[in-house]
């Protein structure tokens, strides 16, 4: 009895508030509140999935409920990628659509539970949470493309709006002082001579291009989805420490207080920037007032 009770609290919760916000996100309202909980009826992994996303909003909005809604969330989170583990390595067309759709709830879940949990203030490695992402990404872009090859009447044509979804316009000046430094960036880059130059350069128009066109999404989901789009090799140069491409990174990690209205983005962007200059021991001359800028713009104290 519980159980039910829970479960009919988590549903209700996602058909009245965590849909709504989800579909403020370049998302069909209609999909979001109408299609994905019915098909939600027929597989159970994306019901638990839908209850995980909804008792993890819960604890951003219950603060005294918190720790009991976070143990639902991760219960809920660990069944529903139980459920999709036994159904990928052999998936046939009827579950194209609803593990497509659950992928993107368990990425959109990664992303928000690290700034809930009751280690959130123990700095993680944002490099890695990044990886992730880029990992759960990649699996929900292979569903995509096989039930869009279902034709036009699957039932989820017409979930993903056009790019022109406006964000929230309380940051229209933090977005131009984004855009500014990013220029000094791009001419600091012009000046290396370096073999990774050119591989600088696509990282950088990469993340121009998620934030030039705020308050629009722009055609590839904006700064959220930037690092889905960065070569392998940049990644590699981050792992290993590599200046440029770890400055860059930072300014995506700053892009993202663009959308800190989120309530599953919050502050993680002031999370990776202190995670990533933490246990840096000193910084090169040439940075020095970039990351002083970062530090200013996120309310870090030198």
């Amino acid at each position: 009895m519980h159980n039910r009770m829970l479960e009919i609290r988590l549903f209700h919760q996602y058909m009245t508030s965590t849909c709504q916000t989800l579909s403020q996100d370049g998302l069909s309202a209609y999909h979001m509140s109408i299609t994905i909980p019915r098909m939600a009826t027929s597989y159970p992994y994306l019901l638990d999935c839908i209850l995980a996303l909804s008792a993890l909003h819960l604890a951003t909005i219950e603060e005294d409920n918190r720790l009991l809604w976070l143990d639902a969330a991760v219960r809920y989170q660990s069944s529903a990628c139980s459920g999709m583990s036994k159904i990928l390595p052999d998936i046939s067309p009827q579950h194209y659509e609803p593990a497509f759709v659950c992928s993107v709830l368990i990425f959109l879940f990664a992303t928000g539970f690290p700034g809930m949990s009751p280690n959130s203030n123990r700095p993680s490695d944002p490099l890695s949470e990044v990886l992730e992402g880029r990992s759960l990404i990649a699996g929900s872009a292979m569903l995509f493309t096989r039930f869009y090859e279902i034709g036009v009447h699957a039932e989820l044509n017409g979930w993903l709006c056009p790019p022109d979804t406006e964000e929230n316009l309380a940051h229209k000046e933090e977005n131009r002082s984004i855009m500014r430094s990013l220029e000094n960036v791009r001419i600091i880059i012009e000046a290396n001579q370096s073999p990774q130059k050119e591989l600088y350069k696509d990282m950088w128009q990469l993340l121009h291009h998620a934030v030039q066109p705020w308050p629009k999404l722009g055609p590839q989901g904006g700064v959220f989805a930037w690092p889905f789009f960065v070569p392998e090799e940049c990644i590699s140069l981050l792992q290993g420490g590599d200046w440029v491409a770890r400055i860059i990174f930072l300014h995506y990690s700053v892009s993202m207080r663009l959308m800190c209205h989120r309530w599953y983005v919050r502050d993680r962007g002031r999370r990776m920037v202190l995670a990533t200059l933490e246990p840096l021991k000193e910084i090169p001359p040439e940075w020095t007032e970039t990351i002083s800028w970062m530090k200013e713009a996120l309310g870090i104290d030198t």
